[in-house]
């Protein structure tokens, strides 16, 4: 009896799926549990387990569609079973025919497998998910490069080997060629650009304010289309979902960050002797921030279809700037790890983020988030709430400033926080008292420290 193979609901939010690749192609022998192919979610890469044993169907939803969960996208079929007939309806292609984008964006025919024209039986290229997106990202042709992994497989190595040395053998890829201008832009034609046209009135030339610049007319100019990723898709739709139904509040605070500074520096050996990695601010204030939170359950919650839902557990989410786009990683009950296990957490997950090997638990679960832009030098900002939580905070730079300290003015190393609250879920006077602790908490690190440790 023929299996299906379902895109799997990979979690509760998770309501589609992009098939990124197929690790099998028609006709293989497949073992149940092992990987069958690579779908790309809202939150998460993933491999995706062959839910039974036979053969693979001639028909498979094709790579680059996205689909519903529970979606049937292909079968696995007995020795000389006839498959049933998939519905493809939910694809614009109706072949398993599968192509390579290149830089240009124009897809690559690929060479007919086994040199047999069979309509729908295209050679497949096997590619890891961060080799596919480094190639496109440098405009190389995956066509033309040999992969080193199982199969031929082109692994994330064989792409970086490639940027770092090319070879002759191996093509890059021609973009569209942003046109030059042949001679001096005229000021008319300025104006005209910006919406603007001169024209004289009784001798007297004056500037007459034209219809504004459209979406339409600007996509004239000269640029090029850049595609979302699903994630950078649905985060996008989130924060506008987020900024639109959450009315925001925002409290700014500076804090002297003298002690943090002398207490990092004399943890510093302890921290990498015992856990193999660096401390950093961040784990600092993921600690700290993580203690202060137990204080003020209040911020530790989600409001929801007219209801205010406070989380039992503490799950930070550290924003994380990773290949994909921007995503969210939680550490889970952060209260309950000591600042060492915190900084060995928080490094583990930032280097899977890197590495795109982030998994559904990484991604679920969260109830405050920390965005810290600090290590690009910028001092303070506001941040959109991470929904459906009800606050989220935002971290700059520690500088040395001026500050006041017992009536004498003192350069001291401080750093901005900015925090975002849900009105709905919390006001003003809640959100100031967490952050009065939280500052307090900071300025004297050694205080929670011994007390937590």
């Amino acid at each position: 009896m023929a299996i299906p193979v379902l895109l799997p609901k990979l979690s509760f939010v998770v309501t589609e799926g992009k098939i990124i690749e197929w690790l099998k192609k028609p006709g293989d022998q497949i073992t149940k549990g092992e990987p069958l192919l690579v779908i790309e979610t809202e939150k998460a890469t993933e491999e995706v387990e062959a839910p039974g044993t036979g053969i693979l169907g001639p028909e498979l939803a094709p790579t680059g569609t996205t689909v519903a969960v529970t979606t049937t996208i292909g079968y696995i079929l007995m020795r000389g079973e006839l498959p049933p007939k998939l519905d493809l309806t939910f694809g614009k292609a109706a072949l398993v025919e599968t192509s390579v984008e290149t830089a240009g964006g124009q897809p690559a025919k690929l060479m007919e497998q086994e040199g047999e024209e069979k309509a729908g039986e295209a050679q497949w290229i096997k590619v890891s998910p961060l080799a596919r997106r480094m190639a496109k990202e440098h405009g190389l042709d995956l066509t033309k490069i040999k992969g080193t992994g199982p199969d031929g497989r082109i692994l994330q190595e064989d792409v970086q080997a490639l940027i770092a040395g090319p070879s002759p053998s191996i093509e890059k890829s021609q973009g569209p060629v942003t046109p030059a201008f042949a001679r001096p832009i005229t000021s008319s034609e300025v104006n005209q650009i910006a919406g603007k046209d001169t024209r004289k009135v009784s001798g007297v030339t004056q500037t007459v304010l034209k219809k504004f610049p459209t979406s339409e007319t600007m996509a004239d100019l000269p640029g090029e289309l850049q595609e979302l990723s699903n994630l950078q898709r649905i985060t996008a739709e989130r924060m506008v979902q987020s900024f639109q139904t959450a009315p925001h509040f925002y409290l700014n605070v500076q804090v002297d960050m003298s002690q943090a500074v002398v207490m990092r520096e004399a943890l510093l050996p302890d921290v990498k002797v015992k856990t193999g990695k660096r401390l950093s601010f961040t784990d600092i204030l993921l600690f700290v921030v993580s203690r202060t939170m137990g204080m003020h359950p209040a911020l530790n919650a989600m409001f929801n279809n007219d209801k205010l839902y406070r989380y039992q557990d503490i799950n930070l989410c550290l924003a994380v700037d990773t290949p994909r786009g921007l995503t969210a990683a939680v550490i889970h009950q952060a209260d309950r790890y000591s600042l060492f296990e915190i900084a060995q957490q928080r490094a583990a997950m930032v280097e899977r983020a890197q590495n795109n090997r982030l998994t559904l638990d990484d991604l679920n679960g969260g109830t405050f988030t920390i965005s810290n832009l600090g290590m690009f030098g910028i001092d303070v900002f506001n941040a959109i709430i991470n929904p459906p939580q009800a606050a989220i905070l935002a971290v700059g730079r520690i500088a040395k400033r001026p500050i006041v300290v017992n009536e004498i003015l003192e350069a001291r190393s401080t750093m901005w926080l900015s925090l975002s609250v849900d009105h709905r879920a919390a006001d003003g006077a809640t959100a100031a008292l967490f952050l009065q602790d939280l500052v307090t908490h900071l300025e004297n690190p050694y205080r929670i420290l011994v007390k937590r440790e």
